[in-house]
């Protein structure tokens, strides 16, 4: 069931949706969002991704301490969901969607004379599971999330610090979902791009 709750004392937009998906190779996963008792299953996602997938996904630590707060005392601005692989019990894929931008991208965006609303605007943060990585996973994630921020007035969706310029399969998957190139900057020694939504 999807459901957008409007409650103007935590993020205007929020999302309550679980979701069961089946997968053409017979997988079933079920999408919703983290709980408080996701907090060793979060750890042990974010633990096993491979180096290159850590390397890309940095919106917070990887440690238990973060992971506990994370998961104890949920930020009120930002979304978490996850996708649970059925026959296993495991996370497979982990996104964050945050109100507004975050301050670095705020601030870099508006150096090039680029703002946007706080309320029609989120920054979003993907990130699937090696082993379901090109299985449709993101995808199906994105589409569920897409569809109710629209519904709940959202107009831009911010890809969180960017992407990483060699990150060719995130690229190629962005300019597929109709996020629109804006300006390349340096970080952590490395190329990376802006990219927006539309919605």
């Amino acid at each position: 069931m999807l459901l957008i709750l409007c409650d103007t004392s935590i993020m205007q937009k929020e999302i309550n949706c679980s979701m069961r998906v089946q997968f053409r190779d017979g997988r079933t996963v079920t999408i919703r969002p983290l709980k408080q008792s996701d907090k060793d299953s979060l750890y042990d996602y974010l633990q096993n991704l491979s180096a290159e997938s850590r390397s890309r996904f940095g919106p917070h630590l990887f440690d238990q301490p973060t992971i506990n707060n994370i998961c104890n005392q949920p930020d009120k601005d930002t979304q978490r969901f996850i996708a649970v692989d059925e026959s296993s019990s495991l996370i497979v894929a982990y996104m964050l969607v945050k109100q507004g931008m975050i301050e670095a991208d705020q601030q870099r965006y508006a150096q090039r004379n680029q703002f946007f609303h706080h309320d029609t605007t989120v920054t979003y943060a993907p990130s699937v599971a090696d082993d379901w990585q090109s299985a449709g996973l993101g995808t199906v994630m994105v589409n569920i999330i897409e569809n109710e921020l629209k519904q709940g007035g959202i107009c831009h969706i911010v890809l969180w610090g960017g992407v990483q310029a060699t990150n060719l399969k995130a690229l190629n998957f962005y300019k597929k979902k109709g996020y629109q190139f804006i300006a390349s900057f340096w970080y952590d020694d490395k190329d990376n791009y802006d990219m927006i939504k539309e919605l």
